[in-house]
């Protein structure tokens, strides 16, 4: 609308009327109408409010989601999200406490239309304090939850789970089976829901602690993100590279090279990209670079298989910051990684051989019980504890899972173990937690 700054006069006024020139008035913007399908599912301190499209009114530009009573929550419990939005997240809730939230679409020139509420009564314990869980892939393609303390039996979560992820409350997230569409599996068991459409997926969903969502693009290669509060999804780093790992923090790092020249691409959760041209030190290679896996710190763990006849699978370290990789592991073995926050693990058989060997007429008869789990800080310095109980299968670049107390899950894929196991974080006999066979561990 246009404002006068001066009063006009009467004479003024009459003189606009005779010669047929008011003050111009814009045309008010068309409201949009009240969202639809609006509803809040919870769980101990964490809810999540769900919601579609208005049935009438003007075009919708945006979003807001405000939340009551608004203490401990950003903004003064006030988001405000993209059209393509269509859930929010709310944590910090106090037990006993009934929120409202009130969905409200925005239109042009900041139009709002009509707020719709929903409540929810926090309940339980804050979702951070309850015992992790270990989610894997079964031989079927199911995706499965397990207690990290080995105390129970595997609950189907979702079917067809390739390349699934999920996040520190319980929600598991699936690529939908044409690849555009991310599925929610709630936690509690609660209907699932397509939460993102219209995408080019890979079926390698990836997620930080956060519960940010991250995938490489089919078509472009990029790493996109889809942040916890919904909306569309971002470009995180534009290369296609090797291979790409995602931390617990929300550090997100992509390596490119061959055999003789390496670098690292890392945007952290503050949104700072940095590339590092990187030394292979004292291996003068690189090798075949087969996988990496990060832990909370900015810390990248990097498997490499060797040039040579041996084909040894072996594991670097790559700081915080640093351009030098440097050996992880004490010696060769039959071996299975894994990262949580605090750093890298790394269970280790008592022998190895080099590939030549397995083909002669009697084979690689060297021990590969597993006797040791080499713990590595983010800081670099290390410790061994000692396992009992459990022995390696095929050689490769295998990665398992650990939690945050420090207990490492592996799948054994042959020999006279088979199956997953739990190395328990202070060592002693290796816990079977089924015979069968698993992939993707994975515990956030």
């Amino acid at each position: 609308m246009i404002v006068f700054k001066t009063v006009l006069t009467v004479a003024a006024a009459a003189a606009l009327v005779v010669t047929g020139a008011l003050p111009a008035t814009a045309a008010p913007a068309a409201k949009p109408g009240a969202p639809t399908s609006v509803r809040v599912v919870g769980a101990a301190d964490q809810a999540t409010v769900q919601w579609a499209l208005p049935r009438s009114g003007g075009k919708v530009v945006g979003w807001t989601v405000a939340v009551t009573p608004a203490e401990e929550q950003p903004d003064n419990g006030v988001d405000r999200l993209a059209a393509s939005a269509r859930w929010d997240r709310f944590g910090a809730l106090h037990a006993g406490t009934t929120y409202t939230f009130a969905v409200r679409a925005v239109g042009a020139k900041s139009a709002t239309g009509p707020a719709v509420k929903v409540r929810y009564t926090a309940t339980g314990t804050p979702a951070e304090t309850e015992s992790q869980s270990l989610f894997a892939l079964d031989a079927s393609g199911a995706v499965v939850r397990f207690g990290t303390d080995g105390s129970t039996a595997a609950t189907t979560i979702a079917a067809n789970g390739a390349g699934y992820t999920a996040d520190d409350r319980g929600d598991v997230f699936v690529p939908s089976a044409d690849l555009t569409s991310i599925v929610m599996y709630p936690a509690g068991g609660r209907a699932p829901q397509t939460i993102a459409t219209g995408l080019h997926l890979t079926a390698d969903l990836r997620s930080d602690v956060a519960g940010n969502l991250y995938w490489k693009d089919s078509v472009s290669g990029a790493v996109k993100e889809l942040p916890v509060a919904g909306g569309t999804p971002v470009t995180v780093l534009p290369s296609t590279g090797i291979t790409w790992a995602v931390g617990r923090d929300g550090t997100v790092s992509e390596w490119t090279g061959d055999v003789s020249r390496a670098s690292v691409t890392s945007r952290t959760p503050a949104g700072t990209t940095t590339t590092r041209t990187l030394s292979s030190g004292t291996t003068g290679a690189f090798g075949y670079v087969r996988t990496m896996i990060a832990d909370g710190q900015g810390g990248l763990y990097v498997n490499w298989l060797s040039p040579g006849a041996a084909g040894a699978y072996i594991w670097q370290a790559l700081p915080a910051g640093a351009t030098t990789w440097t050996s992880a592991e004490p010696r060769l073995a039959f071996e299975y990684g894994a990262t949580n926050s605090a750093g890298f693990r790394l269970a280790q058989s008592a022998g190895w051989c080099p590939t030549p060997s397995e083909y002669t007429p009697t084979g690689c008869g060297v021990d590969r019980s597993i006797t040791t789990t080499v713990v590595r800080a983010a800081d670099g310095t290390t410790t061994t504890v000692p396992v009992t109980g459990v022995t390696a299968g095929n050689r490769g670049a295998n990665v398992g899972a650990a939690d945050e107390a420090g207990d490492v899950f592996i799948d054994v894929d042959s020999g006279p173990t088979p199956g997953l196991w739990r190395l328990p974080a202070a060592g002693g006999a290796a816990q079977q937690l089924a015979s069968a066979q698993f992939s993707r561990l994975l515990v956030i």
